[in-house]
């Protein structure tokens, strides 16, 4: 089940923000914001316009802004309270904020200067996360983009603090996301988590090398006294790894976070996508990171420049100041005299301020990534934990891809594995945002947004599909014969792990497919689809020619070049646990000059009829051909007879020689590239009469009189 909705003249519906109590989606798109059903998107929306004026358009562009930059694209939309909802949005690259209020949503008020909140451009990293009715941003503080920093942009002016602007804090960075961790109920151990890709500077390589981070800074910090005024004095950071052993492929760009929280927030897992800095391909892989990992690395050592030995160690133990920088204010830092971080003393804030990178590097859950995928360029994750029939929970995953497609993925012990492809738009563009809220899954993108049921299991037909499709949500009823969202209820079949498939499911032969039929033509590259419902069944082909080179086997089916030995039947069998069958059966036989889509039909054929339609075909063809010759003779006698009277003839030359052997026709390289344009003004050896009619593009025809045609090798041409 599948809702959409979007608006005329309206794009870019990047920002969403989901309100429980009043079930409603509020979305963030150019130049408006809506609220929307959360039961249905596609139902009657409310709107507010938020348009920049003409004259600050125009100013905008006068800027050397391009025209589609110099709009309001809505950028943050969070909960200042429970009446009012936070907005901010570009404005023509002179950021303004202002408060809605949820009860009319009619208008955005009290308008204020987004500067340091809010991007300035529709396209520039950010993150932005409210904590206790308090945003915290990362973000830039100027127009030209120079100056990122990370900071507390609400709340009492006092209490508003941010990074230094020095590289040793942030370089360079492209910002992902952000989160809010709840420590303990006094506030003392909150903390916000900041992701981003930076520009390392502790690697001496020739070239810049980018590096993911996680930064965190305390929620109870305020800054410090004189050292550090205005500045974080908890602000630490460090290295996430994520790399492929299997690959070798480092994956050092991160593309975007999701947290799945828990009850405890020792048990929070940031899941991340990231993609690797190298030239060609489109490879993502997804890494899962414990907040308990992050945390033991940012109470290890310190990384710091040694100038003498012009290279980059860790800070022994006996070098760190007490108490320990960059540590949280808590009970008993107050008990040790030290109330606030304003009481801090100089060494500490000068140390932390000049060592906020760390040493030990955050490796992921298992050490390993969750899922590797070398063909696909994901951008966005949504993660939710989903309770089995058997009562175990299991993590699952949805990707947006940058062409519109939609992966769901099940982590089923260290891996994950895709259980779903669906394509999301008609025609292909990057997913902008996903968002989750009990079984829908929000999508944003350039020009919609749409709603997803993610406990769709009716696609699944038998019980086999059921419970080898392995998404937790979905189980076989016995007595309703169907695949159903089971809801908690026990007494339903399902086995993520499908060990016992041929116990559960009743024994009865499959229905076989129908044939597809599969007119081709001789070296055409075809792809014949076979997808099993289980990402671990293993499939076979058979096939007409048992020359393995001859195919390309591919994950979605088989490819190959069209020749008279692949022309023939394929049947695709998939198998997984004892249990399957064939999945796809498919005819390829030489296409006739009138076919041009693939048709289904039973593998029963009337030879009278169809030796009569061929007949029939082949008169129809000849009479047509016999008309377009006689045409082409009348047009090409007025094309001689006038190029005669002008004097184009070209005349002969001795700069070409070309041996007369049997024509043969020519390739679609030679169509591409003809004769006549090799060599316009000058002729060819032999032919006394070569007349060039100039055509569309770089296409020409060649006509050739007086003499039997030759074959010309490449380079005489």
């Amino acid at each position: 089940m599948v809702h959409r909705f979007s608006q005329e003249a309206v794009s870019n519906y990047s920002i969403f923000l989901v309100a429980p109590q009043t079930k409603t989606l509020y979305v963030g798109a150019k130049n408006a914001i809506f609220a929307l059903p959360l039961d249905s998107v596609n139902q009657p929306a409310k709107m507010i316009s938020w348009k920049v004026p003409e004259n600050h358009r125009i100013s905008c562009t006068m800027k050397g802004k391009k025209e589609a930059e110099c709009h309001n694209y809505i950028r943050i939309l969070e909960f200042a309270n429970e009446s009012h909802l936070f907005a901010c949005g570009t404005f023509a690259f002179d950021p303004q904020c202002g408060f809605i209020k949820v009860a009319d949503f009619s208008s955005v008020e009290q308008q204020e200067s987004g500067r340091g909140k809010c991007p300035f451009e529709p396209t520039q990293p950010s993150a932005a996360v409210m904590a206790d009715g308090v945003l915290y941003v990362a973000t830039v503080n100027n127009f030209l983009g120079t100056q990122p920093i990370i900071s507390r942009a609400t709340g009492n002016l006092e209490e508003r603090i941010r990074t230094e602007i020095s590289v040793t804090w942030l370089n360079d960075p492209d910002f992902v996301g952000s989160a809010f961790l709840r420590g303990s109920d006094s506030g003392e151990d909150d903390k916000i988590y900041f992701f981003f890709t930076e520009t390392a500077r502790e690697y001496n390589f020739y070239e810049q090398v980018k590096v993911p981070r996680v930064a965190r800074v305390c929620k109870g910090d305020l800054g410090g006294l004189k050292t550090l005024q205005k500045r974080w004095t908890t602000f630490l950071k460090t290295q996430l790894v994520c790399s492929d052993p299997e690959s070798g492929t480092n994956f050092n760009l991160l593309k975007d976070v999701f947290t799945l929280h828990s009850l405890n927030w020792t048990s929070a897992v940031f899941y991340g996508i990231f993609s690797a800095q190298r030239d060609g391909g489109e490879v993502s892989a997804v890494c899962a990171y414990s907040v308990g990992d992050i945390q033991k690395a940012m109470n290890g050592r310190f990384k710091e420049f040694k100038h003498d030995c012009d290279k980059w160690t860790s800070v022994m133990a006996g070098d760190v100041p007490e108490p320990r920088p960059g540590a949280c204010i808590t009970k008993s830092m107050k008990s040790a005299g030290f109330g606030s971080s304003m009481a801090l003393p100089d060494r500490v804030l000068t140390f932390v301020r000049d060592h906020p990178l760390m040493d030990q590097v955050v490796h992921p859950l298992e050490m390993e990534p969750v899922l590797v995928k070398l063909d696909t360029l994901y951008l966005r994750i949504a993660v939710h934990r989903v309770r089995s029939v058997s009562g175990q929970e299991y993590d699952v995953l949805y990707l947006g891809t940058e062409d519109g497609h939609l992966h769901k993925a099940v982590k089923i012990g260290q891996k994950a594995i895709i259980i779903e492809d669906l394509t999301l738009f008609p025609e292909p563009q990057p997913v902008q945002n996903l968002q989750l809220h009990q079984n829908w899954l929000y999508v944003g993108s350039s020009i919609e947004v749409t709603q997803v049921n993610t406990t769709d299991c009716e696609r699944y037909k038998s019980c086999h599909e059921c419970i080898l499709g392995r998404d937790p949500s979905c189980a076989w009823n016995r007595e309703l014969g169907a695949c159903i969202h089971h809801q908690g209820h026990s007494g339903l079949l399902q086995d993520l792990m499908s060990l016992s498939i041929l116990t559960l499911c009743p024994q009865k032969t499959e229905d076989v497919p129908v044939t597809v039929e599969v007119p081709v033509t001789m070296a055409a590259r075809v792809v014949l689809p076979c997808i099993p419902m289980s990402a671990w069944a293993t499939c076979m082909w058979q096939r007409p020619s048992q020359d393995a080179t001859a195919y390309t086997w591919r994950s979605d089916g088989l490819e190959f070049t069209v020749t008279e030995a692949t022309l023939g039947d394929y049947t695709c069998q998939c198998m997984e646990s004892a249990a399957g069958g064939v999945v796809a059966s498919y005819s390829l036989v030489r296409a006739s000059s009138s076919t041009s889509t693939w048709k289904t039909t039973e593998r029963r054929y009337n030879v009278l009829v169809g030796l009569l339609f061929f007949l029939l075909g082949c008169a129809a063809g000849s009479g047509c051909f016999f008309i377009y010759e006689r045409r082409q003779r009348e047009r090409l006698k007025r094309e001689l007879l006038s190029r005669e009277r002008n004097g184009l003839d070209l005349m002969q030359s001795n700069t070409t020689s070309c041996s007369h052997e049997p024509h043969t026709p020519s390739s679609p390289e030679d169509e591409r590239h003809p004769l006549a344009t090799a060599k316009k003004n000058g002729s060819l050896n032999g032919f006394p009469h070569l007349y060039i009619n100039e055509l569309e593009k770089d296409q020409a025809r060649i006509y050739l009189t007086g003499v039997p045609l030759a074959k010309c090798d490449e380079t005489s041409i």
